[in-house]
């Protein structure tokens, strides 16, 4: 009997293990976890090779075509070492995946020729989708953008879990449906509103973890329809088809997320237009010399301009100043996290942003001035 191998170009090979790879720890106490699974098979004329890697709480299946001999086969074999291995191997190459039969595969190209340990497929922990209440398709470029205009608010602190990701919800604005991505770690909190897509009615309000929205965001195409299908417990992302398709299963953060609406202020009486990226290049020049972790800025809002100050015992002091576009209401000096402000501008976009405020201890609303669909709150600090 043939002996079951796999022949795969290593340019539709190594994306398609650099995908799976990502979703899987390099540090495990369950060794088969730091394998990803391989399964070939026919499909049409020709073979499909689907690779799958997970951590358990999130699953990747990337899809590609092969040539096949022996028959349909499947195996584990270290994600990391085979991934260092093909990446290796010279461009063009023709990389074959063979079963030794003694419990190693061989992976061989050219000249090369590497024995790696296989664990049986068997073994192999694959997270079941399961079933869900809501499927529809979104523009993979409109995805993007939704998530990376809130990803930065994210919070990394454990003791509060449920604001570990972003939270995903159906609302209604003005009398339309809406679907709101927000994020918050509680000294800022970023929202991103769109209309809702057709088919994705009765979207359950979730919380994707960061990890995840980072696995989505790395296998987003630049543009062209994705498809979603998301339950209270978990959420899964496809594109592209058997032959070339990319699908991502993921558990959800277990927990409610706070009613962020109460912190978003409404009303602040004082409105000053600005130059966003003038005004992150002011802030990044005087963080130079603030050397304490709250990044500590001054930000003396005015008619005639914005003075931004920061000062540090140890590295001196440092004062920027930046034109307004447009006031409205009375001056202001407030303190902010310089840091937390450039991220901020980063997601915001555009040529102009808008900061409302109301006094020195009230958070301020940020919005892009072209209008749009995103917010920002940004919590005041004490200088």
């Amino acid at each position: 009997m043939t002996a079951a191998a796999i022949t795969i170009g290593r340019e539709a090979l190594l994306p398609a293990l650099a995908l799976a790879v990502r979703v899987v720890e390099r540090r495990n106490t369950i060794p088969i976890l730091s394998n990803v699974l391989i399964r070939a098979g026919a499909n049409g004329d020709g073979g499909r090779l689907a690779i799958t890697g997970t951590d358990l709480d999130a699953e990747i299946v990337v899809s590609r075509k092969c040539a096949i001999e022996g028959g349909a086969t499947e195996v584990t074999l270290p994600a990391n070492n085979l991934h260092d291995i093909v990446r290796k191997l010279p461009e063009g190459s023709e990389v074959r995946l063979a079963d030794g039969g003694d419990g190693m595969w061989t992976v061989s190209a050219g000249r090369s020729r590497f024995r790696l340990p296989a664990l049986p497929a068997s073994d192999f922990h694959e997270l079941s989708a399961g079933e869900f209440a809501c499927s529809f398709d979104m523009e993979s470029a409109t995805l993007k953008a939704m998530l990376e205009t809130v990803r930065f608010a994210i919070s990394s602190e454990e003791t509060r879990y449920y604001l570990n990701g972003i939270h995903w919800h159906e609302d209604e604005v003005d009398g339309a449906a809406v679907q709101i991505a927000v994020a918050t770690d509680g000294h800022r909190l970023a929202k991103s509103t769109l209309p809702l897509p057709e088919g994705a009615a009765g979207l359950p309000a979730i919380i994707i973890p960061r990890k995840t929205v980072e696995l989505v965001l790395k296998m987003l195409p630049d543009k062209g329809p994705v498809h979603l299908d998301v339950s209270d417990v978990k959420f899964r992302i496809s594109m592209g088809g058997d032959e070339t398709g990319v699908t991502l299963v993921s558990k959800l953060i277990d927990g409610t997320f706070p009613d962020y609406k109460r912190v978003v202020p409404a009303g602040n009486p004082n409105r000053y237009t600005l130059a966003r990226a003038p005004l992150a290049d002011a802030i990044d020049r005087v963080l130079t010399v603030s050397t304490g972790k709250g990044n500590a800025v001054k930000y003396a809002f005015a008619g005639d301009g914005l003075t931004v100050t920061a000062h540090s015992p140890d590295a001196g002091s440092a004062e920027d100043q930046i034109e307004i576009a447009d006031a409205d209401g009375d001056p202001v000096e407030i303190g902010f996290n310089g840091k937390y402000c450039l991220d901020l501008l980063s997601a915001a976009g555009g040529d102009e942003v808008i900061f409302e405020l109301g006094d020195a201890g009230a958070p301020a609303l940020v919005r892009p001035a072209q209008g749009g669909d995103a917010l920002f709150v940004l919590m005041p600090m004490r200088i």
